[in-house]
């Protein structure tokens, strides 16, 4: 994870011995259940070593999920970081960086939006996608007349995507990274036009 880079190996391969222990511990146990010598004992560190780094097991869960939080917010700005606009009827593969980040966790992401755990992790992560649309863009009106609600509609972008990609890693990935990338671009490009009510006597 992007902290890692500026630690010493030794450190580095420490903390990540601690996140792979609690992770793996979270999938067996309650969050309330699990110990720090639970997690000493599988990383195969003393207290000491655990104390060195966190005060309790709350401090490991948060770098945990700021860590994720860190790396997320990188691959999801990659596709644009170099631009000015963004076409979005000429998407095509863009997704495919932040999908990469969840297949590369998604062992973390799908332990932690598990049962074993009382934190609204997917709400905390949900909302961390809406904050980047409504920082990095300001989508063009093309409405007549609508006076458009721009925060609106980024809050509907933001959400509808990460409503649908944590769909996928829940399924343990279902289709492949790069066609679930494809098929969201060209979600971003649909355009509604007159809706057909399906099964119209069910609503009488």
């Amino acid at each position: 994870m992007i902290e890692f880079e500026y630690l010493d190996k030794r450190v580095r391969r420490t903390k990540l011995d601690f996140y792979n222990a609690f992770i793996e511990l979270l999938k067996q146990k309650k969050y309330e259940q699990i110990t720090i010598k639970d997690i000493i004992s599988l990383a195969g560190y003393s207290r000491g070593s655990f104390y060195n780094h966190y005060r309790e097991k709350d401090d490991l869960l948060n770098e945990i999920i700021d860590s994720l939080f860190h790396e997320a917010r990188r691959a999801q700005r990659a596709p644009y970081i170099n631009e000015d606009s963004i076409d979005v009827l000429s998407l095509e593969n863009e997704a495919i960086f932040i999908l990469r980040h969840f297949k590369e966790y998604g062992n973390y992401y799908q332990t932690l939006l598990g049962e074993n755990i009382r934190i609204d992790f997917r709400g905390q992560l949900s909302n961390q996608v809406v904050a980047i649309f409504l920082e990095d863009f300001d989508m063009e009106d093309t409405t007549e007349g609508n006076n458009l609600d721009k925060d609106l509609l980024n809050k509907y972008y933001g959400y509808g995507l990460i409503g649908v990609i944590l769909d996928w890693v829940i399924a343990d990935f279902p289709s492949e990274t790069e066609d679930f990338s494809k098929e969201l671009g060209k979600i971003f490009k649909y355009s509604h036009g007159t809706t057909r009510i399906k099964n119209k006597r069910r609503l009488h």
